[in-house]
């Protein structure tokens, strides 16, 4: 099975959110299933900052057809950093060659419909001069889903499989009437009225009209997103392709994300590498990270963490109405988002000596926020997988988190499975409460023992998800292309039986861009 995952942002060379971690770590798990797994980004200013030397040019030039105009791009090879993976790059700098993904803090770039074109028609047009051709395209939020369309208009030669990591209102790629003939779409297929109408274009319901197979990043997601209620308006994509969209759960890179190697727990800095077994290291992690945020170093108080975008989704209201009257903890804060949010933590910080806000991206810090925290909040208003309380499990830091999407998945207050804390309804009452319980089992030293070990046995890994994905290429594979589809063994006939005898069973003219120049 031959597979392309096409991806706006990989980690580490271009991340902006979950997406990323996503891009950069199942094709590892994939490849170690036997999967021929390769991966395609743009090349943004970023990816020469993380490559160096590693890159080299796989393909000089490519002609790619733009509505309106030829254009042209070059493609860069390298590998996922621990892998064999191959990842390739699509230069062209009138598109990609900017500082930020998708636009700078807080803005998009106006030609975002425009450079996301480019790349979905970019990766078709590239199959040839690299000399292959895969089976299956694994598109990935609405950033790439313009190659599903482009396959099911064509009847291209590969299954689609288009991968919703969020659908929320605000992640749909939703475009103005005037913009949408940038996309080149066919108007007069009858799939396209499910997602371009006199409203616009919007991206994210032509993945779930178009693509051949759909997954959702955990299974409780895909039911939210089945109920009108909760269902960010694509319910009714969602029930209408019944069984072609499945739940599959995101797992986390257990060589990334694992506590007994992290290189950033420097013994240096009065961190330490700690497993399971030998769990002093995981006091030393507390210690260091009080001392490096300039906490009173008392392991006995509860510190609890937040590592997020502080975003409105991720439930920052809930803790800004419970914190100003939380006594007997330490916090730390890690994020970069809302200004509202900023603001509140910095003057909570200033005001409070127990609490700490480190208003930056910082993935060494976030590392160590993990291994030294004692308590993990993700009070979330939506949250179709998260990766944070997976992390945090996988450290040995308890989770205290809301029952929605994955963190419903991945995260069990009672049972044998018993993880963290969960609390349903949406309010600052229920949250407390979960937060509440979660600071009275922490004076239990055994009980939290207890629990932590089991946190840390939670297998999140991305092995019994990739397994799944396989089984959703063939089927995608299997819809697209019948005659390539695995065909089950025959079952054996009794001797006696006789073989029985086989049955056989206009568009309208749109205004020119102006001409592009080909890649500098």
């Amino acid at each position: 099975m031959k597979v392309l995952l096409v991806s706006a942002e990989v980690t580490p060379f271009a991340k902006v959110g979950g997406l990323a971690d996503v891009a950069g770590s199942l094709p590892k798990a994939l490849h170690d299933l036997g999967v021929d797994i390769r991966v395609l980004m743009p090349k943004y200013r970023s990816v020469v900052n993380v490559a160096g030397s590693d890159l080299h040019r796989a393909v000089e030039g490519c002609a790619v057809q733009m509505p309106g105009f030829l254009s042209g791009c070059a493609l860069d090879e390298s590998r996922l950093p621990g892998s064999d993976v191959p990842i390739y790059f699509v230069e062209h700098n009138d598109y990609f060659w900017r500082d930020a993904v998708y636009g700078p803090p807080g803005g998009a770039y106006p030609d975002n419909l425009e450079r996301l074109s480019f790349l979905c028609r970019a990766a078709v047009a590239l199959f040839a001069p690299l000399g292959w051709q895969p089976d299956v395209v694994h598109l990935n939020d609405w950033h790439t889903s313009l190659i599903a369309v482009l396959a099911k208009e064509g009847s291209l030669p590969f299954g689609t499989v288009f991968t919703g990591h969020n659908l929320g209102g605000a992640y749909q790629g939703v475009f103005p009437p005037e913009q949408t003939w940038i996309s080149g779409i066919d108007e007069t297929k009858p799939w396209v009225p499910s997602f371009l109408d006199d409203n616009g274009l919007n991206l994210a319901r032509a993945g779930l009209a178009c693509a051949d197979m759909i997954t959702t990043v955990s299974p409780t997601y895909a039911k939210e997103l089945r109920d009108p209620k909760t269902g960010a308006g694509v319910s009714d994509l969602i029930r209408e392709r019944g069984k072609d969209v499945q739940g599959v759960l995101n797992g986390i890179d257990y060589g990334y994300w694992n506590p007994e190697t992290d290189p950033y727990l420097s013994d240096e800095d009065g961190y330490a590498t700690f497993s399971l077994d030998h769990l002093s290291g995981k006091a030393a992690c507390k210690a260091a990270l009080q001392k490096e945020m300039g906490l009173p170093i008392q392991p006995d108080v509860p510190l609890l963490s937040i590592v997020t975008r502080l975003d409105d989704q991720k439930g920052l209201d809930l803790l800004s109405e419970i914190l100003p009257g939380l006594r007997g903890m330490q916090l730390v804060v890690l994020g970069t988002g809302a200004k509202n949010y900023e603001d509140f933590f910095a003057k909570q910080a200033a005001m409070r000596p127990e609490i700490v806000a480190a208003l930056k991206f910082d993935e060494k810090l976030a590392h160590r926020i993990y291994a030294g925290s004692d308590i993990f909040l993700m009070p979330s208003r939506f949250e179709p997988c998260g990766l944070g309380q997976m992390i945090s499990l996988r450290y040995g830091t308890v989770p205290v988190a809301r029952k929605t999407g994955g963190l419903n998945d991945t995260v069990f207050e009672t049972g044998k499975s018993a993880n963290g804390f969960i609390f349903e309804p949406y309010t600052a009452e229920d949250f407390k409460s979960a937060l509440d319980r979660a600071l009275a089992a922490y004076q239990d030293k055994a009980a939290w023992a207890a629990l932590m070990a089991r946190a840390m046995k939670s297998d999140n890994s991305w092995t019994a998800s990739a397994t799944r994905f396989v089984g959703i290429y063939e089927e995608a594979l299997a819809h697209a292309v019948p005659s390539r589809a695995k065909k089950p063994a025959a079952p054996k006939k009794p001797a006696a039986a006789k073989p029985s005898a086989a049955k056989k069973p206009a568009a309208a003219k749109k205004p020119a861009l102006k001409k592009k120049p080909p890649i500098q």
